[in-house]
């Protein structure tokens, strides 16, 4: 079967249009003009030095000034940059004790329970640093029962046995 040669000639055509494009232009000049290109770019540097020269006597510097005198510029309600106050340890303090301690659950199966003192959850043997009132108290836990935790807390001589609260609803 023969394609129409209307149709092969216009493949032609086109195809032929396409390499003399691309043949022109490959074909560039290599240099341009030996006029034209050495002001253009004499300017260009010149406008480039002395912007550069300006640039340097207006360079932006940031002072640290803390809040009564300074603030941020880009969040300036933020008060992330705010002094923090030192708090130091009284020595007239007691040390934080067991009676803060609560036992607020226990959780999981009967032979892997879990008590949950004071929004720390802690298992049998286990020993971390729990957050009471007046501070942070290190806690071992020695055993967990049905409705008890029995704990060794840091500094004390004798284990402490907190029980669940029984609250009527």
């Amino acid at each position: 079967m023969r394609m129409p040669t209307l149709f092969c000639q216009g493949v032609q055509t086109a195809v032929a249009a396409g390499l003399v494009l691309c043949l022109l232009s490959a074909c560039k000049p290599a240099a341009p003009p030996a006029g034209a290109a050495k002001p253009a770019a004499a300017k260009t540097t010149a406008v480039a030095s002395v912007t550069n020269l300006v640039a340097v006597d207006y360079t932006s510097v940031f002072e640290e000034l803390m809040p009564p005198k300074g603030r941020d510029p880009f969040f300036p309600n933020s008060h992330r940059r705010d002094p923090v106050p030192i708090v130091t340890t009284r020595p007239d303090r007691p040390p934080p004790t067991a009676s803060e301690l609560v036992l607020k659950g226990i959780v999981g199966a009967p032979n892997h329970r879990l008590a949950v003192i004071n929004n720390s959850i802690l298992e049998v043997g286990e020993e971390d640093s729990v957050r009471v009132p007046s501070g942070h108290v290190r806690v071992k836990c020695l055993e967990i029962g049905q409705d008890y935790a029995v704990v060794k807390v840091e500094g004390e001589p004798q284990p402490k046995r907190l029980e669940l609260s029984k609250k009527g609803f």
